[in-house]
């Protein structure tokens, strides 16, 4: 009788990002796998470097010996050895039937359990405190097998970030949903292949270009902008499984047959599979941009690893005497941050007559950290908020492209901008900045900073082209 798969932790992360991860790891064809380096998996995950270094500080605990970590069950008895004794443990295993765990840290607390007057309750060390689903899912799966070892459930889980700041959830709130998912998994697990479906998160596997030309080669509904497994789940109900039928269909029929979607929903998803099968952009309405002589494209490089924020790079555009100059500030090292920030806040102050443009929320998000953090006069804040744009916002408002995805880089792409590293991202910046950090190779800053200046000029492009753009005849039938 052939042995039940197993199944491991990591796998809840897996199948958040995109459920053929696990099957491809399994059944695909590792010729078509592509490379990952592990520190750019941290970067994906949110994980800290080094964590037990940092952790140290904030938690006692022990180790399994890495020697142990040569066979599993070694390690998981070792595990055993250590909570029988009460220790915190870092890194230990859990093994239970067919399920497999790593946690990063097992904490002893006061209590009843097979084990003694203690319990264990489990701690996942991220960059942040989110409690995603992944996170979440992952958390509860250790829980689980820690009630089969200890004879007691541990009520929360725990995730803390690198100050030692740290956020709970209860175990229980979510179990029905873990088990879902569970289900999902096992099916995997078992040989059912998920349906096609396309995501952002396909994008961080090493199984990206499979799982594209599968979805694409049946043309299957996912492959439009901002659809959701439930969303495609809905149309197939209705018999709309392609790009073409959603593109085809009466936009009175699908508001009748989905009538618990927003109709600029149901819009948006049609005009998105018109584009993609006419492959032409339709434009909904003329963005209005101020006139200023000062256009400020920012784009910002961080280390979540080390919580850092690098790289503050930005284009000035001049009106007045048409020059466009890229300019940055550079924080070395951690100790350095305070003064790159310092050294942008006195260039925000100097600027008159001007608007930043940036893409998607991030950059307002680090502003915001940084300020809070090491501080700002209340009135750059405030000249900082009224004078900032989001290009992302700007463009998702105004046109739809005939593309799967939005990014800075599926846009600029779109729109003939070419990255001197066409394999260049801000995960891969990170990664040159770790090496940078440790060789001090001059050639390495100049490959992060011709990256970060490539973005802020596909920025640059993005707003040209929008600023040139207005709503075709048919305005109609695309307006939201």
């Amino acid at each position: 009788m052939d042995s039940k798969p197993q199944l491991y932790g990591e796998y809840f992360y897996k199948f958040f990002q995109c459920p053929h991860w696990i099957w491809y790891d399994i059944y695909g064809d590792v010729e078509k796998k592509r490379h990952v380096p592990p520190l750019l998996d941290m970067i994906y995950k949110g994980k800290m470097v080094n964590a037990g270094d940092t952790l140290k500080h904030h938690k006692q605990f022990e180790q399994i010996k890495p020697e142990q970590f040569r066979d599993l069950d070694e390690a998981f008895l070792a595990t055993i050895e250590l909570m029988k004794l009460g220790k915190n443990i870092y890194h230990g295993v859990l093994m239970s039937e067919d399920w497999v765990g790593i946690p990063d840290l097992l904490e002893a607390r006061p209590g009843k359990s097979w084990l003694g007057d203690f319990y264990y309750v489990v701690y996942d060390a991220q960059n942040t405190l989110d409690l995603r689903d992944e996170y979440k899912f992952q958390l509860i799966f250790y829980s689980l097998m820690l009630e089969r070892i200890q004879g007691f459930r541990p009520p929360d889980a725990y995730v803390i970030d690198p100050q030692g700041n740290e956020r709970s959830f209860p175990v229980n709130d979510f179990i029905d949903q873990f088990h879902l998912t569970r289900f999902q998994i096992e099916k995997i697990l078992n040989g059912e292949k998920p349906a096609p479906f396309l995501k952002a998160g396909c994008k961080r596997t090493p199984w990206y270009s499979l799982c594209l030309s599968e979805t694409q080669g049946c043309s299957d509904v996912s492959l439009i902008y901002r659809i959701s497994q439930a969303d495609q789940r809905r149309l197939y109900e209705i018999g709309i499984k392609t790009i073409d039928q959603l593109a085809a269909a009466d936009v009175s029929h699908l508001q009748t047959e989905l009538e618990d979607w927003p109709f600029d929903k149901i819009i948006r998803f049609s005009n998105q599979a018109k584009s993609l099968m006419t492959n032409e952009p339709q434009i909904l309405r003329k963005p209005n941009f101020p006139a200023v002589r000062y256009e400020v494209y920012f784009d910002i490089e961080s280390d979540p690893l080390r919580d850092i924020d690098y790289l503050l790079g930005f284009l000035v555009s001049d009106a007045q005497t048409g020059e466009v100059e890229y300019r940055y500030f550079l924080a070395d090292d951690k100790e350095h941050e305070p003064d790159a920030w310092r050294r942008f806040l006195d260039y925000l102050a100097s600027l008159e007559d001007f608007v930043i443009y940036h893409y998607a929320f991030y950059e307002r998000q680090v502003f915001d950290r940084l300020a809070s953090r090491y501080g700002a006069p209340a009135s750059l804040v405030e000249k900082f908020k009224e004078n900032t744009i989001d290009l992302h916002m700007k463009l998702v408002d105004s046109a739809i492209l005939p593309i799967y995805f939005y990014s800075l880089k599926d846009v600029g792409a779109y729109l003939g901008y070419k990255w001197d590293n066409p394999h260049a991202g801000g995960a891969e910046s990170v990664v040159w900045y770790n090496d940078w950090l440790e060789k001090k190779d001059q050639s390495i800053m100049q490959q992060i900073l011709r990256y970060n200046e490539d973005d802020v000029r596909a920025t640059k492009a993005i707003k040209d082209w929008l600023a040139g753009q207005k709503p075709s005849k048919r305005k109609e039938s695309l307006e939201l």
